[in-house]
């Protein structure tokens, strides 16, 4: 009987592979391996690095100073918590305003707790200004309870909030993604990175500009107990907005421990923006693409070896990076909301994208181009149709936060944009010149800074010859343009980036971490490149590139011997840091420890050429190399006893002339230093002939600097 046809089984259509996709992945497959091969044949040491995953013994050795009874945790207890401190009142300030111009609702739990943290932190960076200018640093108590006062204020609006209305704020709905697995996964490969960054951040400050100004322009500001003009600085006369919160640290701490011990708060909570950013990435990502994006950007930016450096060194573009994320994030949700039939809350988020701009500005000069500029433009064009109020009032947002810093910059020197092109107090034209050409966009050999030559060279240095770099940033972000869900994403944030490349390298001397503030917005196109298909072949290729990058920029990280690897060492010995028995290198220099030891009460050293003195408890003058030189001003054209009344007057005990130093701003192409100052004026002049200043024989290297005595008048 033969079987009726309806009954016959039916044969499974096969699934069509997925020509365009499978094209893609194979052409990005090609593209990654052709990049890797020039990535790692750049830097030799990046293939070294990988040993370092076979030698975790000799990293660990190398965090406690290779002695395990350095170990100390307890005083790092003592800075943690009060960078902590910070952290959780800057949440609780900030709240007020956002729930202000926002209102209820409108935002997620994750997002509302980044955007608090974020508005609080600049918002207690203002009031330490505006503290400190009124000269109310030398009262810790009225501080604290100013603060306290601030705080108390906005959880009582709080609680009364949600006593009259249900709390609607709640997580955004997340896709069914695996989410559990996903999250996990990218937290615990996130950890790491996390534990370099606080631990790091804790460490006392090794980098040159953080020892200059980033620090020490605080601590300058602390012992004078207000925030003053600073004629022997000229960095210390810029936004520093991120640095304030070391101020604010030294005040916090000011019952409990000195101002060394206020900077490392101040320092921790700089380090902190790297966190907050990969949690704002991970908000606003998750908000606009997917929660496995938003996880995937956050991963790939906290693993950018670049944005640990910055992180753990004290340097402050990490805080303009952030700051510069978050009024894209609040740009974007303006965008969407003007659409909409709620225009408070849409002037809400506009307020809040300029003002997150203007913080980023009151960090750096830099920001004003690249994030207040390029955002302006985009609020009066995130309509249909162009509005001139809506650039007006994110202007407006914006000068909110960075105008203190542009009018007290008016009111101490004359020029609201310190010390850049207008000049002001102090800026003679000689060091205006000096100043312009040290910051000028680089010439090359043959006075020319606009070739394709050049072009090439910055282009190669931050796309893979840089050893910050991550190798997962630049091919997902050109995968991210095969993405058709979010075209119009990876158009906007692909604008900003290129904004961005083009005035670093058309208008400023292309210092490559410049660029940072860029790469959350690089991050964020790399989450989009993550999710540019569901096809299971390319989500277990992204994954496996994902782990196999973050695991390389950890080893290169930990194997790096470019920042103090000594993260477990006690701090209490880390600040005086004697030279160990083997002879490693010291953090603080022996000049600088003698002269800890050894200035009388009541007196002060002068530094000529070192312009590094954090770590002198002393007082002490000194002066950066686009500053009067203060010896040439008190020394030149005077006689013996001129010159020692000067000194017997500004109270001198020791005098310290950093060779070196001096050799290096002299060498072809740097700063530049006042050709004055030799080593044959002070020997001949001052010690043979008018024996003003005797030698101090100390232990260093030939022609790194000398040590002189002043011989008082009644001794000669």
């Amino acid at each position: 009987m033969p079987i009726p046809i309806q009954s016959l089984p039916s044969t499974p259509t096969p699934t069509p592979l997925p020509r365009r996709e499978a094209v893609i992945l194979a052409c990005f497959l090609v593209g990654l391996l052709a990049y890797l091969a020039v990535f790692f044949g750049a830097d030799a040491d990046r293939a070294e690095a990988l040993l370092a995953a076979f030698i975790p013994d000799q990293v660990l050795w190398a965090w406690i100073g290779g002695d395990p009874s350095r170990i100390g945790l307890a005083d790092r207890l003592f800075v943690a918590f009060f960078a902590g401190v910070i952290l959780v009142l800057a949440g609780i300030i900030g709240h007020l305003p956002l729930s202000l111009v926002i209102g209820r609702g409108g935002l997620s739990r994750l997002e509302t707790t980044v955007f608090s943290i974020a508005v609080g932190l600049s918002g207690l960076s203002l009031l330490t200004l505006l503290f400190g200018l009124a000269g109310g640093l030398q009262y810790p108590i009225v501080f604290w309870g100013v603060l306290l006062a601030f705080a108390g204020g906005a959880v009582a609006r709080r609680t009364l909030a949600r006593a009259s209305v249900a709390d609607s704020q709640g997580e955004s709905p997340l896709p069914n993604e695996e989410r559990g697995r996903l999250e996990l996964s990218h937290f615990l490969l996130a950890v790491p990175f996390l534990v370099l960054i606080v631990l790091g951040g804790m460490m006392p400050p090794w980098e040159f500009d953080v020892r200059e100004y980033h620090l020490q322009v605080p601590k300058e500001w602390f012992q004078a107990g207000r925030i003053q003009f600073l004629p022997h600085n000229v960095y210390g006369n810029m936004p520093l907005g991120a640095e304030l919160h070391a101020v604010l640290g030294m005040v916090l701490v000011a019952g409990w421990a000195d101002w060394w011990w206020g900077a490392l708060v101040g320092k921790t909570v700089m380090a902190g923006f790297a966190p907050l950013t990969a949690l704002g990435l991970l908000a606003a990502v998750r908000r606009h693409v997917s929660a496995t994006a938003g996880w995937a950007a956050a991963l790939i930016y906290l693993s950018v070896p670049w944005v640990v450096q910055v992180s753990i060194t004290g340097l402050n573009e990490g805080a303009v990076a952030c700051y510069a994320l978050l009024a894209v994030a609040a740009m974007m949700i303006y965008q969407q909301e003007t659409a909409s039939e709620s225009p408070r809350a849409s002037a809400g988020y506009l307020l809040l994208a300029g003002f997150l701009a203007g913080s980023s500005a009151a960090c750096k000069y830099p920001a004003l181009l690249f994030v207040v500029l390029p955002l302006a433009v985009w609020s009066g064009w995130a309509t249909r149709a162009p509005r001139w109020k809506a650039p007006a009032l994110f202007l407006l947002a914006a000068l909110l936060a960075v105008g203190p810093w542009y009018a007290k910059n008016a009111a101490f020197t004359g020029n609201s944009f310190y010390p850049l092109v207008f000049g002001g107090a102090t800026r003679t034209p000689e060091l205006m010149e000096q100043w312009n050409r040290a910051h000028r966009v680089p010439p090359d050999d043959l006075g020319r800074r606009y070739t394709l030559e050049q072009a090439g060279g910055s282009f190669a240095s931050i796309a893979w010859r840089s050893r910050w770099i991550s190798p997962l940033v630049l091919p997902l972000v050109v995968l991210a343009w095969w993405s058709d869900r979010h075209r119009r994403q990876v158009l906007q944030l692909s604008a900003l980036i290129a904004w961005t490349l083009a005035v670093w390298w058309l208008a400023t001397h292309r210092v490559d971490r410049f660029l940072l503030p860029a790469l959350p917005w690089a991050a964020w196109l790399a989450g989009i490149a993550v999710v540019w298909s569901n096809w299971r072949p390319w989500r277990a290729t992204a994954m496996a590139i994902l782990v196999a990058g973050v695991v390389f920029n950890f080893l290169i990280l930990i194997s790096s011997g470019e920042y103090d690897r000594r993260l477990l060492v006690s701090l209490t010995e880390l600040r005086i840091d004697e030279p160990a028995e083997s002879g490693g290198p010291s953090r603080v220099s022996s000049v600088h420890r003698y002269l800890n030891a050894t200035v009388p009460a009541g007196k002060q050293a002068l530094l000529v050429g070192d312009a590094q003195p954090f770590d002198l408890e002393v007082p002490a003058l000194y002066h950066t190399c686009f500053d009067p030189c203060i010896f040439e001003q008190w020394m030149r054209d005077r006689d013996a006893e001129q010159r020692r009344e000067i000194l017997e007057e500004h109270r001198i005990s020791h005098v310290y002339f950093d060779w070196s130093e001096i050799a290096r701003y002299r060498s072809p192409g740097n700063y530049g230093f006042r050709d004055w100052v030799t080593r044959d004026l002070v020997w001949e002049e001052l010690v043979r002939q008018q024996g003003i200043l005797r030698p101090v024989p100390l232990d260093m290297e030939a022609g790194q600097g000398e040590l002189f005595e002043v011989i008082e008048a009644a001794a000669n």
